[in-house]
């Protein structure tokens, strides 16, 4: 049983027989007349028990973006007034669930719940309540409905705005490619004549032969190389960096660099691990990288434990020598490296060009704090020693890209296109 505001109204408004004949008796009449009346608009309530409700399913979204859960009620045997609530976990930012209706028999009626998922995973919806009032709306009754319902929520992309420029430099970086490797490489590409120069070993001499010039052949240079980004998800990634964590900063430059890679008709594989390995995606097609990447991340959160890298270092060592460039995406943590990540990069290092991509704390740049004197002292204390981590890195043959949140997405994809256009993957 419910009861509405109407009933408190009723009880108000009796006030003023009470007024005129401030007596006891008048009190009881009236409250056993609203009483009278609530129980037979209770009674004539039809009850909503034997409605039938089913849930559209819902396509994934990524987290900002907006959704919607379509609930269909049907089966009624009498006109029902009522309402319905279709109640969802907080971060879906169901604010406009309820909705008033009136279902006659033989009707079906469509409700609509906006969503604005804002938390990466899978959000599901708790129940549908619906109500039934009886004719004067003062009382009525309530069923709840399990209906299980779930909207699969993709990491953030903010990035991808930046999918355009990067494009445009992967074509400048294509014609450098080919402009200075023409002629290395292993698929064959065209003819010409020899000039002063060219390998003599490039020589056809097959063409030569039907022609009074030195024919040469031209190769392509090999365009499908193997890139795998690495995940920390360890106690790392759990750190603040403005409104995300550093793992949400990492998923959204290692999307952009797997868009970039797949345009530009590379491979890529991601790992996410800390103790152990948490997902992986390996060499997924080039047309659906971006779904199978953003899946996969999904279900992904920072883990309180410290990144076992002998074992991450071996999970890449499985991919053989194939691998052109392996990405971390990590914290450059002075002790973590000296300790654990050096002896690892250099034996992977051996085979392969390694990137440290770090995201830098935006608020290290706040003028608020900078006032603090012992915050600023820290600052630079921790300035000194990634600068001192980054020199030991390049002498390991390991590149650091560091930049603020917003900015290292494209400040990775820089340096792969860098790599890429100079022949050095």
């Amino acid at each position: 049983m419910i009861l509405s505001n109407r009933v408190a109204a009723l009880i108000a408004i009796g006030l003023i027989p009470v007024a005129v004949s401030p007596t006891p008796a008048t009190l009881g009449l009236w409250l056993l007349f609203v009483l009278a009346l609530t129980t037979v608009d209770l009674i004539l309530a039809p009850s909503p028990r034997k409605l039938t409700i089913t849930r559209e399913p819902i396509k994934s979204v990524r987290a900002g973006e907006k959704s919607a859960s379509v609930v269909r009620v049907s089966g009624a045997t009498k006109k029902i007034r009522g309402a319905l609530r279709d109640a969802w976990q907080p971060s879906s930012h169901a604010d406009q669930n309820r909705h008033d209706f009136t279902l006659a028999p033989g009707q079906t009626l469509t409700f609509t719940t906006e969503l604005a998922p804002s938390r990466r995973g899978v959000l599901k919806a708790d129940s549908v309540t619906v109500r039934s009032w009886g004719p004067m709306r003062l009382s009525g009754v309530q069923t709840t409905f399990d209906l299980d319902g779930s909207i699969r929520v993709l990491p953030e992309f903010p990035s991808r705005a930046h999918l355009g420029s990067a494009l445009a430099k992967l074509q400048l970086a294509t014609g450098q490619i080919l402009s200075r490797r023409r002629g290395q490489g292993t698929e064959f590409d065209s003819l010409r004549e020899w000039v002063e120069g060219d390998d003599q070993r490039s020589i056809d001499w097959r063409a030569t032969a039907r022609s009074n010039e030195v024919i040469v052949r031209t190769w392509r240079p090999e365009q499908d190389r193997h890139i795998v980004m690495v995940l920390d998800t360890s106690r790392m990634s759990a750190q603040r960096l403005g409104n995300q964590t550093r793992l949400d900063v990492s998923m959204d430059a290692s999307l952009l660099l797997a868009a970039l890679t797949a345009k530009a008709g590379d491979s890529v594989s991601m790992i996410a691990a800390d103790s152990a390995v948490r997902a992986q995606v390996i060499r997924p097609p080039r047309t659906t990288v971006l779904s199978e990447l953003s899946n996969a991340m999904v279900p992904l959160d920072p883990s309180l434990v410290e990144a076992d890298w002998g074992r991450i270092g071996a999970k890449i060592t499985e991919f053989g020598n194939k691998v052109s460039l392996v990405v971390l995406f990590t914290a450059l943590d002075v002790t973590v490296l000296e300790e654990s990540l050096l002896p690892v990069l250099l034996g992977i290092g051996r085979r392969t060009r390694i990137v440290i991509a770090h995201a830098t704390d935006p608020s290290l740049f706040e003028s608020s704090r900078q006032d603090d004197v012992y915050f600023a002292a820290a600052t630079e204390a921790a300035r000194l020693e990634r600068e001192r981590a980054t020199a030991s890195l390049a002498s390991a043959g390991v590149t650091v890209v560091e930049a603020l949140p917003d900015e290292l997405p494209m400040k990775v994809v820089d340096h792969y296109l860098d790599l890429k256009s100079r022949g050095l993957l």
